[in-house]
């Protein structure tokens, strides 16, 4: 019969087969339980050797933002003057500019809620203090 084996063709081909994954996969498998990089042990603190260190966590520093005095222009104001509205950071201010230059004037105060990041209750909060001149 073609394409059969002799039992001890099989029995040769099973144990080269095993020898040569041992060879292969036997450093990955033995890595773990190799021996440990030497440790000098002269260099190491303990707690006790250490000096005490009291760590103080200072509350974290508050940004006041004023208020704007009157309303602010979205079509031609800056990021810093956009940034005095409640609830607008360096973020939101410069998604506003990039939405101006890349859109056009905004029509009116209400076409701010296309910019990414201005909702409904966001612009409820900024409608009193903005305008589209």
């Amino acid at each position: 019969m073609k394409g059969t084996y002799t039992r001890r063709e099989a029995i040769v081909a099973g144990l080269f087969g095993v020898a040569v994954a041992g060879i292969v996969w036997g450093p990955v498998i033995l890595r773990p339980f190799g021996s440990a990089p030497a440790i000098d042990l002269r260099t190491l603190q303990f707690q006790q050797d250490r000096p005490a260190v009291q760590a103080r966590l200072s509350p974290p520093a508050r940004v006041t933002k004023t208020k704007p005095t009157s309303r602010v222009d979205i079509n031609h104001a800056d990021a810093v003057t956009l940034q005095t509205l409640p609830g607008i950071g360096p973020t939101l201010a410069q998604r506003i500019i990039t939405h101006r230059k890349g859109y056009g004037r905004f029509t009116g105060a209400d076409g701010l809620r296309e910019v990414e990041g201005i909702g409904l209750r966001r612009f409820e909060k900024l409608e009193p203090w903005i305008e589209a001149r």
